[in-house]
């Protein structure tokens, strides 16, 4: 990549001194009528050079800079760039023509980038073979960038459930390195930070070269640390990031920049997927720009089970989905488990087993109702197909829940009652006898409560919502913060229905 960078003066004089200059020869004026302050010879002003570009280039972010020459008097021009010993390493003019501009790449005579450290370029005007005004630009070539990055804060911990096998798990820690590169550049130019790592069941084998996700609260605040590499000398650098504020670290080889974000990451839950532009500034001149990319996920809060450490963490096959499937919802349990029932009954191509009501992902340890098990691992595979009844689903939207931060518990519906009509998950139609034997009830029904029965969220199944839900046809009302009791009268048309096992499942 080729950069051209815009050139600024390297001070406020030598800016005015360019800017008069260019100004006279712009208004074509003879001599005897161009005046340079007082120092004018028999009506005919002494000859000047004015050279401005950029104070600091770095050759792997395109290194190509512009120099700008003005000039009264004389009509030709030499410059040589010499290093700091005063050796000349390359020649940008060689004195047999005038040019208003010149561009050095970073690169000596042979076409080899310099070594890093300070430069000068040296012009001399000259007119019939002699030099009758001089001009100097000192030029810093550096080598600037990052070359780790992690993001801080309040991280939540994300969790890779299949890193290796089924139920081999890894998480991030909430301190992980976000990207870690190989080195700065190859061959001279600078080395991209990597997209972010997509495979939501396995973390990269290694974490050099790759980029990793991180999760927050929706109203955190995150900060990231830059880890430097390069040597910028006697340079004066100045990193920015739009929307981040600088809160600690200078520029140095090997140190350490920390930014913070000025505004929470979002304003519910979802997915934060944004490039940030680290830009390198000397003065006004960007010097330098890397493309930052992240993917943060915005969770309601930490998780909410009773358990804690490996599994009860957010697995990225499990949170990713969902929170896009909810974008744009409240930042509330109510609103986020009611996207959830949503996403459940209608986006993750289930359906319920008609034939046998039988579970296909939960079990119950011991055979007591109180002892709910979600094999989550084989679900996410799919590894005893697509067909679930109601204590998979009960099981599922509560540990989405709990993952994405909002409190939900596990409840049982006991025991043999008849149905009123429903649509049962994956189905088109309703019906009050819902199995292929003509079955018209439940031995028992599995949901989800926060708040011991009060309130009711039901993956599983749809309500017939209109005034009669006794009868055909039915109007789909999805069970999402309906009260305990008005959930039984619309679900139950005989027995003696009640809730009892409210419970926080397991899962593996």
């Amino acid at each position: 990549m080729t950069l051209h960078l815009p050139w600024r003066p390297s001070s406020s004089s030598a800016c005015a001194a360019a800017v008069a200059l260019l100004a006279l020869a712009a208004a074509g004026c003879g001599p005897g009528t161009i005046a340079v302050g007082d120092d004018v010879k028999d009506g005919v002003a002494a000859s000047e050079l004015s050279l401005a570009g950029p104070a600091v280039i770095d050759p792997a972010y395109g290194g190509v800079a512009a120099f700008a020459l003005a000039k009264v008097g004389g009509d030709t021009v030499t410059i040589e760039v010499r290093d700091a010993a005063g050796t000349v390493v390359d020649v940008l003019a060689d004195g047999t023509a005038w040019a208003d501009s010149v561009t050095w790449d970073a690169r000596d005579d042979t076409g080899a980038l310099v070594a890093l450290g300070r430069y000068t370029l040296h012009a001399e005007l000259e007119e019939g073979g002699a030099a009758v005004a001089t001009a100097e630009q000192v030029v810093d070539v550096v080598r600037i960038g990052v070359s780790a990055g992690t993001l801080g804060g309040d991280r939540i911990p994300l969790m890779w459930h299949a890193a290796g096998g089924a139920g081999m798990y890894w998480s991030d820690g909430g301190d992980t390195a976000t990207f870690t590169l190989v080195g700065l550049d190859v061959d001279g130019v600078a080395t991209e930070i990597p997209a972010p790592w997509d495979d939501l069941f396995e973390p990269p084998e290694t974490l050099v070269g790759a980029n990793l996700p991180a999760a927050y609260a929706w109203d955190a605040r995150p900060t990231l640390s830059l880890v430097l590499g390069g040597d910028v000398g006697a340079a004066s650098i100045t990193p920015t990031i739009a929307g981040w504020t600088l809160t600690s670290g200078a520029v140095a080889p090997g140190g350490t920049l920390v930014f913070t974000a000025d505004a929470p990451l979002a304003a519910g839950p979802g997915v934060v997927e944004q490039t940030l532009t680290l830009q390198w500034m000397s003065g006004d001149d960007v010097v330098g720009a890397q493309d930052v990319p992240l993917r943060m996920y915005a969770l309601l809060g930490p998780p909410a089970f009773t358990e804690s450490g490996d599994p009860y963490a957010p697995w990225l096959a499990v949170i990713d989905p969902a929170l896009r499937a909810m974008a744009g919802v409240a930042p509330t349990d109510q609103a986020v488990i009611s996207a959830l029932v949503a996403h459940i009954y209608r986006d993750l191509g289930l359906s319920y087993d008609t034939r046998s009501g039988a579970s296909a992902y939960t079990q119950y340890e011991g055979w007591s109702f109180d002892n709910a098990h979600l094999d989550l691992s084989s679900f996410l595979d799919r590894a005893r197909g697509s067909v679930v009844n109601c204590t998979d689903c009960a099981a599922l939207l509560e540990a989405f829940a709990n993952m994405i931060g909002a409190n939900l518990s596990y409840t049982i519906i006991v025991e043999n009652f008849g149905l009123n009509y429903i649509k049962a998950i994956g189905g088109d139609a309703f019906d009050h006898c819902p199995f292929d034997n003509g079955g018209c009830g439940f031995s028992y029904h599995a949901v989800t409560t926060p708040d011991d029965a009060e309130t009711i969220y039901d993956a599983t199944l749809a309500l017939d919502g209109d005034a009669d839900p006794g009868s055909y046809p039915g109007e789909e009302l999805l069970v999402q913060a309906i009260t305990g009791d008005d959930y039984l009268e619309r679900l139950v048309s005989s027995g003696n229905a009640r809730y009892r096992y409210t419970q926080k499942e397991t899962i593996q």
